[in-house]
């Protein structure tokens, strides 16, 4: 967990903080250094939701702790009265908006322009929209997006960047790695383009785009539906997505299980007619208790 002293960004937003509220601010220079980076203007976030928080400013020696997911958050629940208190363009430039899941629940939102964002299990979207720009974070999880024409887009996860069209996209988070498809649309990053039925797999040194397939797709839809699809995966690989919803998980007890084909499509809140199907038509034994459900031979 990066700090002020560790984290020159940090450093660097807690002296421009500190500067606004001595009334030493450079407006010009300011601006220019948040629109340089979208890290920049969340760092900022970030500081003035700890200031906020703490009822006291703070240095760029002094330890500013908050994660991004829980800076984001903070900030938002600051709201439209304390960033007053920072300064009127406060609240216009670092406003942001979020929503998330739990484990196991699903939602669509509207977002301000009238397109459309659905949260996946455990999921968390950041987003800020002015007349010239729309930016939106997948802080956590799975997200889909139905964009409407407008201004340009920009999509970030962890810190990979992408440029979308308006269109039809499912982003996922897997690791370090941001995983974009694209329903409809397009969608670039890194000089790298990927058009309907193609996914831009972005890691923190590379774009790569490859083609999607049918399934790829419907699966990115089953989601969107409560659903679950399986088709040519493993008992492992079935297991492991959907332990994505289940606070009681799944847990292969007899590892070799775990290289079974299966296939179907399910309910993804309840595993009971996957693990019926699992027991009476591969033959494994389930065992059920307080602590999850265990697959043995």
């Amino acid at each position: 967990m990066p700090d002020a002293m560790g984290d020159p960004i940090a450093a660097q937003a807690a002296l421009w903080l500190a500067r606004h509220q001595l009334g030493t601010l450079e407006d010009e220079a300011f601006q220019h250094w948040r629109q340089a980076d979208p890290r920049h203007a969340l760092a900022f976030a970030r500081a003035l939701a700890a200031w906020e928080a703490a009822g006291r400013l703070p240095t760029a020696c002094e330890p500013v702790t908050m994660p991004r997911r829980s800076f984001i958050r903070a900030a938002a629940m600051v709201g439209a009265v304390a960033l007053a208190g920072a300064g009127g363009f406060a609240s216009r430039a670092y406003a942001w908006s979020t929503a998330s899941t739990a484990l196991g629940e699903s939602r669509k939102i509207a977002l301000p322009d009238g397109s459309m964002a659905a949260l996946n299990t455990f999921s968390r979207l950041s987003w800020r929209f002015s007349a010239g720009e729309r930016t939106l974070w997948v802080e956590q999880g799975e997200i889909a997006l139905d964009l409407v024409p407008g201004p340009a887009a920009s999509l970030h996860g962890e810190d990979r960047l992408a440029q979308l069209s308006a269109g039809r996209f499912n982003a996922r988070l897997r690791g370090d790695t941001l995983d974009l498809m694209v329903l409809r649309g397009s969608a670039q990053a890194q000089a790298i383009g990927a058009q309907s039925g193609h996914s831009l797999l972005l890691s923190r040194h590379d774009a790569v785009v490859r083609p999607v397939s049918m399934l790829q797709m419907s699966t990115a839809i089953a989601w969107q539906q409560g659903e679950i699809l399986f088709q040519d995966a493993t008992l492992g690989t079935a297991v492991e997505e959907y332990n994505r919803y289940l606070a009681r998980k799944i847990v292969i007890v007899d590892a070799d299980l775990a290289a079974i084909p299966v296939g179907g499509r399910f309910t993804s809140s309840d595993p009971s007619a996957f693990l019926r199907a699992v027991s009476m038509g591969l033959g494994v034994r389930v065992s059920t208790s307080d602590g999850g459900y265990f697959l043995t031979h």
